[in-house]
């Protein structure tokens, strides 16, 4: 027989120290879940309003304590039934029938990025730790206390059932879409990408106008191979039922739906009739959400359910004609009874500032086009710092195709050897961000296609040829252009800024000239390494770090300086500096 461990023995006698809590169950071993388990009992003195004065409560610890997962769950004999804020899905009992699987949340929003009030890892206080937490869970669930209106705003938790994952775009702007079509339900088109992902792209209202339009990057591809319909209704607010739960069940949907002043009947079975063809449909519940609790609206969230296959052609009951009567009495007979679990897919909102919440640009750099001349190390590296934070539109400039020693410094990878480096840029940089696109010239700069650059707001060359600087020289238009290039094993970074027009040599500073020669001199000093047996050919030597070091100085150089509108022409060289131990300090300019 499986006993706990001493320290978890002596953890859970922490229970003595609190008058309110009473030991009902020791520690025990649930094979289903594989966690050590024990209940208590909590009496506390108030009304008992929302929760009862007495609560039975499982709290279950895994194997490896002191560390791993401690959780706690409400009984499903003497527990709490309904869902709370910061509390799982209790509509579902766990495998042993002991306990909802509701587990209280319990820790700081801040702890996982700021270490602000983190859960103790040493044995004595863990456990203690997280019942004083459920102590103060219950008196402020008691008191309608878990979220104020300062709090973001946070949905139910979905029981998700399928893998399949469901992208939409929602913001402001299509908020006010909606509002302004007025429509409640209809049909929705997406497109597969494999994955397991499908790409919203479009919805109609049930006369066929067309409501609210997705607008995606490169990396979605619309074709009739992977095109796929479903069905979609928007509530007046969240669907739950018992407080803040998602509903589990289509009897619970139902009841969600009368709770927003719809009807099954009504409203989602006429919605059915359009998708009954032998396969298998998304139905999409949509409802509005604000930023923080209790605030106004600003975007619409989707949630998704896989449909079972629903009643058509001679799949009718028993005894009626192949209608929509007969369709129908099958359905809600067989294919949707009230107890049958729905299928929710994982959802979510993939809009540009949500997806890029964590580091985005200001709207003054990622409403510009952006075009790249040469994407070896240095403009690969650039570019995909750029879409990472939110420019959406590139140009990519190369005739060079990618070969096995261009992976030391790179952002490429094996598979795309031997193919042309613009174009399999333009393929990684779309698989970054889906709303980027990203577009290839897969031949090098010449007055043949200069033409190109027309249209783009900052061109970035990262070629360090003197020729691709005479060629931008014929731009008559009026942009920002920008020279990146390294010295010598990447020991220096050359900057040049000009916005206005006619770009030209001239812009570059004397001494600039001047160290750049020196890099020059030294390389032919120290002689260049080559790559493999045959036509000696000389390669450029830096470590991959170093220029990542430099692209990234380069693009924090240029977004300040197109931020604060500079014009006419800056030039900057930094340079690697050493620490009196000879350790790497940064960069300085000099």
């Amino acid at each position: 027989m499986k006993k706990p461990s001493e320290m978890l023995l002596e953890s859970r006698r922490c229970i003595d120290e609190f008058s309110q809590v009473e030991l009902i169950k020791d520690l025990a071993w649930d094979v289903d879940d594989s966690v050590w388990y024990f209940s208590i009992n909590v009496h506390h003195n108030f009304a008992g309003r929302n929760i009862p004065r007495e609560t039975v409560w499982y709290i279950t610890v895994q194997d490896i304590f002191p560390y791993g997962k401690v959780k706690i769950f409400p009984s499903v004999i003497g527990g709490i039934s309904d869902t709370f804020y910061h509390q799982s899905n209790n509509g579902l009992i766990s495998e042993n029938g002991l306990w909802r699987k509701g587990d209280v949340c319990l820790k700081d929003p801040l702890e996982s990025v700021a270490d602000i009030n983190s859960e103790p890892l040493e044995a004595t206080g863990r456990i203690k730790w997280n019942i004083i937490r459920l102590l103060e869970w219950i008196d402020k669930a008691e008191n309608d206390n878990l979220v104020s209106e300062q709090d973001n705003f946070e949905l139910p938790d979905v029981n998700e059932l399928k893998k399949t994952q469901i992208i939409f775009d929602e913001d402001c702007v299509s908020f006010m879409q909606w509002e302004d079509a007025g429509a409640k339900s209809g049909i929705f088109k997406m497109y597969y990408q494999g994955n397991s992902q499908y790409f919203v792209d479009s919805f109609w209202d049930e006369k066929g106008n067309l409501c609210v339009q997705n607008v995606w990057g490169g990396y979605v591809g619309k074709n009739d191979k992977n095109f796929c319909k479903g069905i979609w209704l928007i509530m007046n607010h969240v669907p739950v039922v018992n407080r803040w739960q998602a509903p589990n069940t289509i009897g619970e949907l139902k009841e969600a739906l009368e709770l927003n002043n719809l009807s099954w009947d009504t409203d989602v079975v006429r919605l059915l009739d359009k998708m009954r063809d032998g396969k298998r449909h998304l139905f999409l519940i949509g409802f509005p959400v604000p930023r923080r609790f209790g605030g106004e609206y600003e975007n619409y969230h989707w949630w998704a359910w896989m449909l079972p296959v629903l009643s058509h052609h001679n799949k009718t009951q028993k005894g009626f004609r192949a209608n929509k009567a007969g369709w129908r009495y099958r359905d809600s007979s067989n294919v949707l009874k009230n107890n049958q679990q729905i299928e929710w897919c994982f959802s979510e909102n993939w809009n540009q500032k949500q997806i890029l919440n964590r580091g985005m640009f200001d709207r003054k750099i990622t409403s510009k086009k952006f075009a790249i001349i040469g994407v070896g190390s240095m403009g690969s590296i650039i570019a995909e710092l750029l879409v990472r934070s939110g420019v959406w539109k590139i140009l990519l400039i190369d005739g060079d195709s990618l070969a096995v020693g261009n992976l030391a410094r790179h952002t490429l990878s094996i598979k795309s050897l031997h193919r042309n480096k613009a174009a399999e840029l333009q393929k990684h940089l779309e698989e970054i961000n889906s709303h980027v696109r990203a577009e290839a010239l897969t031949e090098y700069l010449s007055t043949d296609n200069l033409s190109h650059l027309n249209s783009y707001d900052v061109v970035i060359d990262c070629t360090a040829k003197d020729d691709i600087i005479n060629l931008l020289s014929q731009i008559s238009e009026r942009k920002t252009f920008v020279s990146v290039s390294v010295g010598y094993k990447a020991e220096r970074l050359y900057f040049i800024y000009y916005k206005g027009k006619g770009f030209n040599s001239s812009m570059f500073d004397s001494r600039m000239e001047r160290i750049t020669q020196q890099d020059k001199e030294q390389m032919l000093a120290d002689g260049l390494p080559w790559e493999g047996i045959g036509c000696w050919h000389p390669v450029f030597p830096a470590l991959g770090c170093d220029m990542y070091l430099a692209a990234t100085s380069a693009v924090e150089m240029l977004i300040q300086l197109i931020a604060r509108g500079k014009e006419g022409s800056h030039n900057y060289i930094l340079q690697k500096k050493y620490g009196m131990d000879g350790l790497f300090a940064g960069y300085e300019r000099i």
